[in-house]
């Protein structure tokens, strides 16, 4: 078979695979949260995003990697698992700050819901102490 043969075989098997169209239906599908539903999906975000804080402070070990010789060979392995240190520290981070920009969108939501001010979700965990205050 020549060439031009073949390429016409070819070309025909593939058309017919590529010759028909798929169209996908689009519906229009609606999801709701309830109060509590967005309380504690906020509050998921948040415990996510203390875990990850958890890892960035229990990670400063891994970037402090000393050498055990002087030689070549011992410092650039001592570099090489610090900048892996340093590169799983800038991971760490980035999802815990995207963690709680997550919460902080939840809770921006359950305020509208709620028809109240915003707040910031950093003081969310962090009341007062309950009783009374000296000076107050």
């Amino acid at each position: 078979m020549d060439s031009d043969a073949h390429r016409d075989r070819i070309d025909a098997q593939l058309s017919g695979m590529f010759g028909n169209t798929t169209q996908g239906a689009v519906t229009g599908g609606s999801f709701s949260y309830t109060e509590s539903d967005m309380t504690k999906i906020r509050d998921n975000w948040l415990d996510l995003a203390d875990s990850y804080d958890t890892s960035l402070r229990n990670s400063s070990f891994m970037v402090r990697i000393e050498p055990p010789a002087e030689d070549f060979a011992s410092k650039f392995q001592t570099n090489a698992a610090n900048r892996s240190g340093e590169s799983y520290r800038s991971y760490v981070e980035h999802n815990r700050d995207y963690c709680i920009q997550q919460a902080q969108l939840f809770n921006d939501a359950l305020a509208d819901y709620l028809g109240v001010e915003h707040t910031n979700v950093t003081g969310i965990n962090k009341t007062a102490p309950q009783g009374p205050q000296a000076g107050v």
